[in-house]
């Protein structure tokens, strides 16, 4: 009869281990890898979405409408309020809708052109479908129906006529006497 011994026999080889908490650690590590992976693809994407779609503009910076009526030296200082939307030439202005607005200018950005400063834009896609359905129209109007207000801060900064549809949504606007710092100014109003 033999008699148990109080230490289990001897083991040869080596020691065996307990490797639940190793299995633990790893599916543990795995899990927060895919986490991190994930939170870097949401991230960039993010990112790319902000990118591609640039922040919108402020719809009141710019709007562009049908010149309804126009009378020069009508416009009193200050403007009236009977609806008379004024030119910096004293030109009185009845104006139809905002037809396209500061939302829809992509770019803006003052250069000298030819004699002059002016305020070289270009709008965004649906701006740029937008503008040309209104130039194709108002070019078949008689003056002053064939006039485009462009209107910043209540005030019409250029009216000029329209002869042709303008395709391409790229546009400049002039005005007489812009100077650079005007031309400037009026591109920053523009989200140049």
């Amino acid at each position: 009869m033999t008699q148990p011994t109080p230490y289990p026999p001897p083991q040869y080889g080596p020691p065996k281990r307990n490797r639940g908490p190793l299995v633990l650690v790893g599916v543990l590590a795995v899990v927060v890898l895919v986490l991190a992976v994930l939170t870097v693809v949401v991230v960039l994407r993010d990112t790319d979405q902000q990118a591609d779609s640039p922040e919108p503009r402020n719809p009141a910076a710019v709007e562009f409408r049908r010149v309804v009526t126009a009378t020069p030296g009508t416009c009193a200082s200050p403007p009236s309020t009977s609806g008379i939307v004024c030119g910096a030439d004293g030109t009185g202005y009845t104006l139809g809708k905002v037809e396209l607005d500061g939302r829809n200018v992509a770019n803006a950005e003052a250069k000298f052109s030819n004699t002059s400063w002016v305020v070289a834009v270009q709008l965004d896609d649906d701006g740029s479908k937008l503008f040309e359905q209104l130039t194709t129209d108002v070019a078949m109007q008689t003056p002053p129906a064939n006039q485009i207000a462009i209107v910043v801060d209540s005030e019409v900064v250029s009216a000029p006529s329209v002869m042709s549809a303008i395709t391409g949504g790229q546009l400049e606007i002039s005005a007489a006497q812009f100077t650079k710092e005007e031309a400037e100014k009026l591109a920053d109003a523009l989200g140049g």
